[in-house]
């Protein structure tokens, strides 16, 4: 099947519509966007476009070779980035004709792909900076899950805006 993928932005600049993709290959396009598109109905199916660019693969492929201190992001690491992506379509993703996975949580997706990246620079024999990651990895996946997560970033703020406590009377 054609495969598309209209990558440019805004929606209104974009390539080719999921409609016209679907019309012009008679539902057979694989389709992703730049750009959301909502859900389309073709002939009689429901059709939910995958959004593709800069969401899924670089903060992964960027925390794992990050986190695991990797000195460089090989070729082999970027394809392990994009096979892991694999690994989280479900068959509900692939039975609306998704291209890629329904996570709206970029952390899991990230986390997953990190720990692919790493994985796979110890692969390839390069040596890490970072020998928690080394021995996380070296428990096995799930380990060396758990470790990039409690190594990542969670915003949190104190208001910028005086409260006043009633109760107290301030």
């Amino acid at each position: 099947p054609p495969i598309i993928f209209a990558l440019s932005n805004p929606t209104s600049h974009t390539e080719c519509t999921p409609e016209a993709a679907l019309r012009c290959t008679k539902g057979r396009a694989i389709y992703a966007s730049g750009s959301p598109f909502t859900g389309v109905l073709y002939e009689g199916k429901a059709v939910y476009p995958s959004q593709c660019n800069n969401r899924f693969i670089f903060p992964g492929l960027g925390l794992g070779a990050a986190l695991g201190q990797t000195g460089v992001v090989s070729s082999l690491m970027i394809n392990k980035a994009s096979e892991a992506l694999v690994e989280l379509i479900t068959d509900e993703d692939l039975s609306r004709g998704a291209v890629f996975p329904d996570l709206a949580d970029v952390r899991t997706v990230s986390c997953h792909l990190a720990a692919r990246v790493i994985e796979q620079a110890l692969e390839e024999g390069l040596e890490l900076g970072n020998e928690e990651a080394v021995k996380a990895a070296g428990k096995g996946f799930e380990a060396l899950k758990l470790y990039i997560w409690s190594k990542m970033w969670y915003p949190a703020y104190r208001p910028l805006v005086f409260k006043k406590d009633v109760a107290k009377g301030d």
